[in-house]
């Protein structure tokens, strides 16, 4: 860890069972999407790392249902996986995010135009598709 830091990237796969659809979204100024994700503060507990993060960027409340992935992403960032359902809200992007929109598992690699892990996307593809 060169700079001494290590930072950890919470990211929600918020899941909608009904369609069977996973929420992305795109930030502003970025070319390709990506799932709800940010760092975690600083002594700040995981369960409510997602919820604030959720919040921020979709204008959602959810609740989260539990790890379904984590890996190093680059040599100083853990990122974990929470697969999460919308609990209230209405869709409002944050101040950070140009716009948000459900998909089906089989659309997101392309989308945020990178490979996911096999276990993850095997996951994925299973409950969304």
């Amino acid at each position: 860890m060169g700079n001494g830091k290590f930072y950890v990237r919470i990211v929600g796969i918020i899941f909608d069972p009904k369609e069977r659809k996973i929420l992305i979204g795109k930030n502003k100024g970025d070319k390709k999407y990506s799932f709800v994700d940010g760092e975690l503060h600083y002594d700040e507990e995981l369960n409510l790392g997602i919820k604030r993060v959720t919040k921020e960027k979709t204008g959602y409340i959810i609740s989260n249902l539990g790890t379904i992935f984590s890996g190093i992403k680059k040599k100083e960032e853990l990122a974990i996986y929470f697969l999460c359902e919308i609990k209230d809200g209405k869709a409002k992007p944050g101040k950070n995010v140009k716009e948000i929109k459900w998909v089906k598992a089989k659309e997101i690699e392309n989308l945020i135009n990178e490979k996911l892990p096999n276990r993850l996307k095997e996951y994925l593809v299973n409950i969304a598709d």
